[in-house]
């Protein structure tokens, strides 16, 4: 009688530790999760933090075509910026790639003034959005 309970006691055990879906504990196979990164966040971060006209401009390049509203306000911002370089890449990047939503205005300097009205006309809305999104 004892070997037989013994016997039974062996064979649940190995079906137990054998039975599909059952594994030992131990470390997974490859992570669970991948880390994201916001490359638009990472470029405004490194935007702000450029020290010079020509690297602020160049992420300006960069970042613009993506149309994101933090972008946008990036922009924005800097169509009065205190370099006039920056500002006048601003108003040039404003205007190439959001021509479709600049308002049509008359004056000396028609894209300048186009630029400044959508800025004008677009700013509370953007900035609401850019909020919604990660810093």
């Amino acid at each position: 009688m004892r070997r037989m309970r013994s016997a039974v006691l062996q064979l649940l055990v190995g079906l137990v530790l054998s039975s599909p879906g059952q594994t030992a504990a131990g470390p997974p196979d490859r992570p669970l999760g991948k880390m994201v990164l916001d490359k638009v966040a990472d470029g405004l971060r490194r935007y702000r933090m450029a020290r010079t006209p020509e690297s602020r401009i160049a992420w300006l390049r960069k970042l613009a075509p993506i149309r994101d509203a933090r972008v946008a306000v990036a922009l924005g911002e800097s169509i009065s910026s205190d370099d006039i370089d920056v500002s006048r890449w601003a108003i040039g990047l404003v205007f190439t790639h959001y021509e479709a939503e600049l308002p049509e205005v008359s004056g000396t300097s028609p894209i300048s003034g186009m630029v400044f009205g959508w800025w004008k006309e677009n700013e509370a809305d953007l900035r609401r959005r850019a909020k919604q999104l990660p810093q």
